[in-house]
């Protein structure tokens, strides 16, 4: 390709990006002329464009390509660069053409050093400082601009391990010089792009790794950029970025008495966080200090929290625990004037599961030392998931990250608790009832009476396993005294949800069932507190059967009226499984009557919408039609009665059998088919020995609907019915007989579809190989032996399934083909298949590994395929290995797969490592993945 057709197809592609231009320069990039063009395109006097594609060609060749580049040329391609890089200093060249050019150098450097090019850091500072024309600030700036550079593409490169170690050794070797070069700078009067230039540089080095003992120094550097007036905000962020880089490398935590001797210079910074105000924004400077402080606390955590117990460290690491409470406390409302407090949740776990998970009892030292941080944690947290009195005004956004905040508060008051246990009760009781000691002030002060609700409602989890609650006795008792229609509905949807949330301790003290039923009955008649009531009323209703019968009446007549004013269909769906929760624990001829009363109304509407001949008007009422079936489902998935459940089926499976006739559809969109064969499947889950009737009824409507259009809401169902009933003598001819056509109808589907529209079937895909998935490894003798199901087609529809993106899918074809190898041993039909079909499993397989989509569903393979699909390159290793081995000749020597990127002595140990793992799952998924990464470009592997 010659260089003007680049240029022009580069110039075009500028233009409009048309889609074949691309291609011809993506082949461009590919090619192995492009090696010795892009020095062309290099050129100074070349447009911006052409340069900068001619940079980033060159990087893809160096990153993805090395491979083509011969040894000898090695020298050749760095002396270019280095020439190249001068040049285009010298002449004050395009920053983005720069800063790539220097990539390509750091670049080259990963790939050379220390074989190729040894010295390669010292050898690089010297040329350049003995090539450039222009003045020294210029000079440091390229110096550190390629030196910033290479840790980072470093970082990004992918190599094989022993080549990474020794790329990573030759790094660390050279880090002390850099550093060094970088703090003369910092200490020096540079200007600020320079400080800049070297703080980056600083951060990029010390991410490599470093000997802290010799570079602890720069703390004292970066402190004084911090704290130095005259340096621009950016220069002190960045600067406060090296020093956590520092201050927070795994490396660090070797010498503890340097860590020590570190953190006590770091903590000087704190002196800027303790007296915070509200500002309108938040102060990136703040912002970036927590930072700092949260990963130290984060890296050496074990170091500061030991040193509590230490008299020459105490003092040091009391600081830094006020330090984390003094951000949790950040002044203002989270995120709209502060987005500090969030950031300390994780310290607050990790805290106490260490406290804990070292044996901490009571008598525990660290535990007493860190108890009172606790309490004043658990005030600040009162204070801080708090409404604000103009929650309206703020954004959506703003709403919905304060929603997600509270909700971490709701965990770290767990963690108080695990530490406090009962004193984090008596602080939350004690405030509770100083604002609602009496109306007014619990009107006046809702919000903090939400808060301890609310904080009653986290622990209340952790709470159920311990025997005394007296504290919740006192709050349950005080609940019947808040002023409801005068506070806050906020207020009154907490004590609802604190209801809720304590549904187990009612079990224990039913007495208060009659405070608490009112309550929620109460809560159901009013539409803001409706949710959280009718949640609490089916948690106690499900744990206290027995103990709230004598309130079945009230909550029954309560239920019949609030549905005729819920508005939402998923509290109508919450509140019919309470109803059913109630009527399961009721004896059948007593319940009777309540069932009708509740199941007639979507009857009668099912009946009235099933009697609508015209389809126009049908059509609008179909979505009623199905909230309908969907409430109906919902009460029969709480009743596990039996006769309870055949009176059901007995009223609905008519009317269900009616909408399949007139009103499914030949198409996998059909909801109202959905939404009836999840009812069914409720039903079949519900359903004892003695349902041969009801199951022949269920069956029909199921096949109804799949001879129209095979849908996987049909083969969910069936599948439990195979679950449910596949042994029982009685069902398995019907079973077999069900099973048969849904094979042939599935099969008959996909063959009157093309392959590329094979993709958008998907969910058909899944169902049916987690239908057949499911019989081979529960009942197998339902599929083996039947000359009407075609095996070979299941096999080759797993086989694709395995290339899918979709990861579902890929691990239900796995989860069938395991199933299915396993089982074909022992059968000769099976076997068969196996042996006719198993190399083009295979070659998927081999597909998957070097990414070759071409033979595969759609696009590229996600990576995390390989690993599922190890499960069944195992399966057939320990099943079928000669066949295996006979089938990797066959496919990469006969057929010349081409396996890229490899030599044909890889390609051999690769096919014996497989061949080898017929047990361990782990070791053949890296070798694999490892593999493929060769295949792919990922990984480099010097020729």
């Amino acid at each position: 390709m010659s260089l003007e057709t680049v240029e022009h197809a580069l110039a075009e592609f500028y233009c409009n990006q048309n889609v074949e231009v691309h291609k011809i320069l993506l082949d461009f990039q590919n090619s192995v002329d492009a090696w010795n063009l892009v020095w062309n395109m290099l050129d100074t006097s070349k447009p911006h464009e052409i340069q900068f594609f001619g940079a980033t060609t060159l990087h893809i060749k160096i990153t993805k390509q090395w491979s083509q580049l011969k040894r000898s040329d090695y020298v050749l391609l760095r002396d270019k660069i280095l020439d190249t890089l001068i040049i285009y200093y010298n002449s004050t060249g395009p920053s983005n053409v720069i800063n790539k050019l220097c990539y390509c150098l750091c670049a080259y450097v990963v790939r050379t050093v220390p074989n190729h090019w040894p010295d390669a850091i010292p050898q690089l500072m010297e040329t350049f400082r003995n090539s450039l024309s222009q003045s020294s600030i210029n000079v440091s700036v390229m110096i550190l601009e390629i030196l910033m550079a290479l840790p980072d593409e470093f970082g990004a490169t992918t190599l094989i391990q022993t080549r990474r170690n020794e790329v990573r050794r030759e790094l660390q070797q050279s880090s002390l010089q850099v550093l060094s070069i970088v703090d003369s700078i910092l200490q020096s009067d540079s200007l600020d792009p320079i400080v800049v230039h070297a703080l980056k540089c600083a951060a990029s080095w010390l991410d490599i790794g470093f000997d802290l003992i010799k570079c602890h120094q720069l703390t004292d550097t970066f402190i004084s950029v911090i704290l130095n007036p005259e340096r621009s905000q950016a220069c002190v962020l960045l600067a406060i970025d090296a020093l956590k880089s520092l201050c927070t490398h795994p490396r660090t935590s070797v010498c503890e008495a340097t860590v020590f001797e570190v953190l006590s210079k770091v903590i000087i910074l704190s002196d800027k966080l303790f007296h915070l105000e509200i500002t309108e924004e938040p102060n990136v400077v703040v912002d970036k200090l927590f930072d700092l402080f949260l990963g130290i606390g984060d890296q050496h955590f074990r170091p500061i929290v030991q040193g509590l117990l230490n008299d020459n460290t105490r003092e040091l690491c009391t600081k830094f625990f006020n330090l984390y409470l003094t951000c949790t406390n950040a002044p203002g409302y989270y995120p709209v004037n502060e987005n500090y407090s969030e950031k300390t949740f994780t310290f607050w776990f990790l805290l106490q599961d260490d406290l804990l998970s070292n044996d901490a009892g009571p008598d525990n030292t660290l535990l007493t030392i860190v108890k009172p941080l606790y309490i004043s944690l658990t005030q600040v947290l009162l204070k801080k998931v708090a409404y604000p009195e103009n929650l309206e005004s703020w954004t959506p956004d703003e709403r919905e990250l304060f929603r997600c905040y509270r909700q971490d508060i709701s965990d770290t008051f767990t963690y108080c608790y695990f530490i406090l246990q009962s004193e984090m009760l008596d602080v939350l009781l004690t405030i509770y009832k100083q604002v609602t000691c009496d109306r007014e002030t619990a009107i006046a002060q809702w919000q903090t009476v939400e808060a301890c609700l609310y904080a009653f409602t986290a622990i209340a989890e952790p709470l159920q396993n311990h025997d005394s609650h007296p504290h919740i006795q006192q709050l349950m008792s005080s609940l019947g005294s808040l002023p409801y229609e005068q506070i806050d509905q906020k207020a009154a949807v907490a004590a609802m949800d604190t209801i809720g949330a304590y549904y187990y301790w009612m079990e224990t003290n039913p007495s208060y069932l009659d405070l608490i039923v009112p309550l929620l009955m109460m809560g159901l008649h009013n539409s803001n507190m409706f949710s959280s009531a009718s949640i609490a009323l089916r948690d106690i209703a499900k744990e206290c059967r027995q103990s709230i019968a004598p309130y079945n009446d009230v909550i029954l007549n309560t239920a019949m009226i609030a549905l005729k004013q819920v508005k939402k269909l998923k509290e109508e769906l919450r509140l019919m499984y309470t109803i059913g929760v109630i009527l399961s624990a009721m004896p059948f001829p007593k319940c009777k009557p309540s069932l009708d009363m509740f199941i007639n109304p979507s009857l009668e509407v099912i009946t009235s919408i099933l009697a609508i001949e015209e389809n126009a008007e049908f059509i609008k009422n179909r979505s009623v039609l199905q909230n309908r079936i969907r409430v109906l489902s919902s009460l029969v998935s709480a009743i596990d009665q039996k006769h309870t459940v055949y009176h059901i089926i007995e009223t609905t499976t008519p009317l269900l059998h009616m909408a399949a006739m007139k009103y499914f559809i030949s198409s996998p969109e059909d909801m109202l088919y959905a939404v009836v064969c999840e009812f069914l499947k409720i039903i079949v889950s519900k359903l004892h020995e003695d349902c041969s009737l009801a199951l022949n009824v269920i069956i029909e409507i199921l096949m109804i609907g799949f001879r129209k259009s095979p849908q996987p809401a049909g083969m969910i169902l069936f599948k439990e019915i195979v679950i449910m009933f596949g042994r029982q003598e009685t069902y398995i001819p019907l079973i077999k007989s069900t099973y048969e056509e849904i094979c042939m109808r599935v099969k008959c589907m996909f063959e009157q579809v093309s392959p590329a529209d094979q993709v958008s079937l998907g969910d058909v895909m899944e169902s049916y190989l987690s239908l057949q998935g499911h019989i081979f490894r529960k009942w197998p003798f339902i599929a083996v032996d039947n000359p009407n199901v075609d095996f070979t087609f299941v096999f080759k529809l797993a086989s694709e399934a395995l290339c899918a993106n979709e990861i579902f899918l890929a691990k239900t074809a796995t989860f069938f083909l395991t199933a299915f190898i396993s089982t074909s041993r022992e059968k000769r039909s099976l076997f068969k298949v196996i042996e006719d079909n198993g190399q083009f499993l295979v070659m998927k397989i081999i597909c998957i590994i070097i990414n070759f989509h071409d033979l595969c569903i759609e696009g590229d393979v996600v990576k995390t395929n390989l690993d599922i699909m190890c499960e069944v390159l195992l399966m057939l290793n320990k099943k079928y290995s000669e066949h295996l081995r006979r089938w990797f000749h066959d496919i990469v020597t006969v057929q010349n797969i081409v396996l890229p990127n490899v030599t044909e002595d890889m390609k051999s140990k690769f096919f014996k490592r497989v061949l080898k793992e017929k047990s361990n799952k782990k070791a053949l998924q890296g070798a694999v993945r490892e593999f493929s990464f060769i295949c792919r470009g990922l990984i480099q592997i010097d020729p």
